[in-house]
């Protein structure tokens, strides 16, 4: 598949969400082997999508990036709360991670592409999950990094599988054969160096 037509049916697949963030990655998603995979977003960026894209190059990340961290800088602090690190928990910790496992191209994307502050505010018909099935299908990425437990128990009931936490399991999801990793999420419990580490790990994975 061409990057245009990768465009084309993906903004296709979108057309019914608002906001939606399918995906980021550094340039083309059509090269990445490796998918981290959450929920879904916890944070509505004003900024669209596909302000980030282009047809000749895919995802411009570092533009994203900037715009998320002004996003954050500006939004409103929570009630008793008198600061906001410059990146979440999460994001730091995929930071971490996607640095590591170059020069492989890593892709973040979530089971479903609406954005609510927690999964739980997800409406019944948010939680659908065929643009992550779209991007599996064209993408076919070595191994897949699922984290935390309200993903995972989707994964099972979603594909029919029995998922091990902390272990690499071969799968078959919708035709498409996979490695998948399964951990806690990425929110807490994460040190710098165990994040790094489980970059290294990924990387090895698609070597082998």
């Amino acid at each position: 598949m061409k990057l245009l037509e990768f465009e084309k049916s993906l903004r296709q697949k979108l057309k019914s969400y608002e906001k939606p963030r399918p995906l980021i990655c550094e340039g083309n998603p059509l090269e990445c082997e490796i998918f981290i995979v959450g929920i879904n977003s916890a944070t509505e960026m004003q900024n669209d999508f596909w302000s980030f894209w282009s047809p000749e190059n895919g995802f411009n990340k570092a533009q994203w990036l900037e715009s998320y961290i002004l996003e954050r800088k500006l939004k409103p602090l929570k009630p008793n709360k008198t600061r906001r690190n410059k990146l979440s928990n999460t994001r730091q910790r995929i930071e971490w991670i996607v640095e590591k496992t170059k020069p492989f191209k890593t892709l973040e994307t979530n089971l479903f592409v609406k954005a609510t502050p927690t999964a739980d505010e997800l409406l019944s018909e948010d939680r659908e999950s065929s643009v992550f099935e779209f991007l599996l299908d064209t993408i076919k990425p070595k191994i897949i990094f699922i984290h935390g437990n309200e993903v995972i128990e989707y994964f099972e009931k979603l594909y029919d599988l029995k998922i091990t936490k902390n272990e690499v399991s071969k799968f078959e999801i919708l035709g498409t054969k996979t490695n998948i990793l399964a951990m806690n999420h990425l929110s807490r419990g994460w040190s710098k160096q165990k994040s790094l580490e489980l970059g290294e790990f990924l990387k090895s994975k698609v070597i082998n």
